[in-house]
């Protein structure tokens, strides 16, 4: 099958399980028709992860076509940028050979992209870099989207500086006006808001070592991978710290996880239909008509969810049909974005509400140093980038989380203190032993079953024999449910 006829055959099948669903409407759902749906799921998930293979392959051929995407080229256009190409040329240079062997003309022209006294107000570690010209910049920038969904769904502010900018943050939910007769006057009420200093947090993608081989290598375009290292590393960092840095310090930022409120819907590490819902209905309905109203969770949350039926057996996720409409949770579109925790016992794994409230600030400046000396011996060179972002929410009713409360340190398995074992029909054996872990697990409960009971018996750990045969005895785990199987004989 080629990549576009299975995409074809993707939004063939997507749009006939929105059919389905429609159809169906608020009707229970009969065993045919959930059959069908997950027959259908099923062969969608086969084609996506096709898709997926063929994409990545096909990608790999259309490096030479992205780079000439005016849309790549054109994202930002810095004041005073009127020789781009020549700057561009220079730096492309500087990376594949360094300072030393450049003419006087290149050097002139990289001078030009020297690190700003901003940039190196903050110590002599980034002194002799330089910023990054406009189209690398893009192709970073363009490359993160995939690694953060949230910020995909935000309001990006890119700011020329790492000026701090004071933010107002505020909760107008529980404000509203007054009727008043003639001549009477009007109440007063303090708007609730605070004020955040929305900095410039500074981000490293680690030292890159590149053979030397490879720079020389005119044929290899070191830009491309160069940005793509860089993407993947700072894209998965920002991530990572939008959402979960805990602000307890002047170089981390305070995260989403730190703005939001939480709702705590579920037991353990069991998600239901129920939760999200209820994390949906916790957003004041005022936002949720907002078109960057969204779910974010990531894949395997996804997976879960995916999956899920309500009391009426109806799909709670429905997919996309490219080009018609997006995939919905609940009829609301979500993103996903790996930096989101899975779900689990006092984390926090996914939310809702209007992001465009959630500003994510860029500096548009991104440094890159070259290092040759530390790295001459394994005849490599060194690159590393420095990239600064911070985050507010300025509404912190916008968005709502949900998280499990943490009821202790979680079990992680369970082994009994036989695998085999004899026992004589009427007769009882002695008890077997369950061992949960860790030893310091909270709750260290088990439940024992027999899959054929018409051969033996099970109670406490204790196996009885009903008449000549095999059977197996599975001790379950309550948190968790961690399973550990005996193979029982009765003769």
């Amino acid at each position: 099958m080629k990549l576009y006829e299975a995409k074809q055959k993707r939004s063939t099948i997507a749009g006939e399980m929105r059919k389905l669903h429609d159809d169906i409407g608020d009707n229970s759902w009969t065993e045919e028709q959930s059959r069908k749906w997950d027959e259908a799921n099923s062969e969608l998930t086969r084609l996506d992860q096709f898709i997926k293979r063929e994409e990545e392959i096909q990608s790999l051929d259309d490096t030479f076509v992205q780079e000439l995407n005016p849309e790549q080229r054109g994202l930002i256009n810095r004041p005073g940028d009127v020789d781009v190409d020549r700057r561009a040329a220079a730096f492309n240079k500087f990376i594949r050979v360094g300072l030393s062997e450049m003419t006087v003309e290149e050097r002139q022209a990289l001078k030009e992209l020297r690190a700003s006294g901003d940039w190196q107000s903050t110590g002599s570690n980034e002194k002799g870099g330089f910023t990054v010209p406009t189209q690398f910049w893009n192709r970073v920038v363009e490359a993160m989207k995939a690694y953060g969904g949230i910020a995909s769904v935000a309001q990006i502010l890119t700011t020329p500086n790492g000026q701090p900018i004071d933010w107002v943050f505020s909760d107008g939910t529980e404000e509203e006006g007054m009727l008043i007769g003639e001549n009477e006057a009007a109440e007063e009420e303090a708007a609730n808001f605070g004020s955040v200093q929305l900095g410039a947090k500074k981000l490293t993608s680690k030292i890159i070592r590149v053979p030397n081989e490879l720079l020389q290598d005119s044929g290899i375009d070191i830009e491309g991978f160069l940005a793509g290292r860089i993407a993947q590393r700072i894209g998965r960092g920002e991530a990572k710290y939008i959402i979960n840095g805990d602000g307890s310090d002047t170089k981390t930022p305070k995260g989403l996880d730190k703005w939001v409120s939480k709702t705590k819907g579920i037991a353990g590490s069991s998600l239901s239909w129920e939760d999200v819902l209820t994390l949906k209905h916790s957003v004041d309905p005022a936002y949720r008509n907002s078109p960057k109203f969204r779910f974010a969770f990531n894949d395997n949350t996804l997976l879960e969810i995916s999956k899920m039926k309500d009391d009426q057996n109806r799909p709670i996720w429905l997919p996309d049909v490219v080009g018609i409409a997006p995939a919905t949770v609940f009829a609301t579109p979500y993103v996903v974005d790996q930096g989101i925790a899975d779900i689990g016992t006092g984390k926090s794994f996914m939310y809702c509400g209007d992001f465009s409230h959630f500003i994510v600030r860029r500096v548009e400046y991104m440094l890159l140093r070259r290092l040759v000396e530390r790295y001459a011996e394994y005849d490599q060179t060194g690159f590393l980038a420095f990239h600064r972002f911070d985050c507010v929410l300025e509404d912190v009713s916008a968005i709502k989380g949900l998280t499990s409360p943490d009821t202790g340190i979680a079990v992680t398995g369970v082994t009994l203190d036989k695998t085999t074992l004899s026992v004589a029909v009427g007769a009882s054996s002695d008890a077997l032993v369950a061992t949960v872990a860790p030893a310091t697990a909270t709750n260290k409960a088990v439940t024992w079953a027999s899959d054929n009971e018409k051969v033996a018996t099970v109670a406490d750990g204790v196996v009885t024999g009903v008449k000549a045969g095999t059977a197996n005895i599975t001790a379950k785990t309550a948190d968790g449910g961690k399973t550990a199987t005996c193979a029982a004989t009765v003769a």
